[in-house]
């Protein structure tokens, strides 16, 4: 670190007194010892902790969609629960049923829409508290329509439409094995 300060000095012409600029040097302690290599080493960690600081600052007004800081977008069909995501297919099963004749572009969405939940089902299952025992059936079946209406390109044959109620179904029967976890509260409070 160099630090210029102005101290009157005389010149030899002259005589007269007059600014000139002064060098101080100012070491720290121990940087007659640091070396090039240690010197570059403590500016890139440095740097480092400075991009890390910046990257993990978000902006203030964006509300979190999601569990994982990772995640960059979330379907606006992403069911909320185990429940929502059979009311969510039932749904678009029955307006498929009324668009295909109508609007044969939403109908196809809609059938797209119905594949992802059916793909969704085992991770949507697996954030409840069902037992592994319930959980692997639904899994099975959901994996099971998901891989045919992979194979079918997301179109609903009688077949897949039927299957995709039945896993409805299993869904609404697996609801009922979710334990509650306030049970035992509920005896406590009386």
């Amino acid at each position: 670190m160099i630090i210029a300060r102005k101290s009157p000095v005389t010149t030899r012409r002259s005589g007269n007194p007059k600014l000139l600029p002064r060098r101080i040097v100012v070491q720290c302690p121990g940087a007659a010892e640091a070396s090039p290599a240690r010197s570059a080493h403590l500016r890139s960690l440095f740097l480092a902790l400075l991009l890390g600081v910046i990257g993990c600052v978000g902006e203030p007004g964006s509300p979190k969609t999601s569990h994982f800081e990772h995640d960059h977008e979330v379907a606006k069909h992403w069911p909320s629960d185990l429940a929502d995501a059979s009311a969510k297919l039932r749904a678009r099963l029955d307006a498929i049923e009324a668009a295909v004749d109508e609007n044969p572009d939403e109908a196809q969405q809609l059938a797209d829409e119905v594949a992802e939940i059916v793909s969704w089902v085992p991770e949507i299952a697996a954030d409840t508290n069902l037992s592994e025992q319930d959980w692997i059936p639904l899994d099975h079946a959901a994996e099971s329509l998901a891989a045919k209406l992979r194979a079918a390109g997301s179109a609903l044959t009688e077949s897949n439409r039927r299957q995709t109620f039945a896993l409805c179904e299993q869904i609404d029967q697996a609801l009922s094995k979710i334990p509650d976890p306030f049970a035992s509260r509920k005896g406590a409070s009386r």
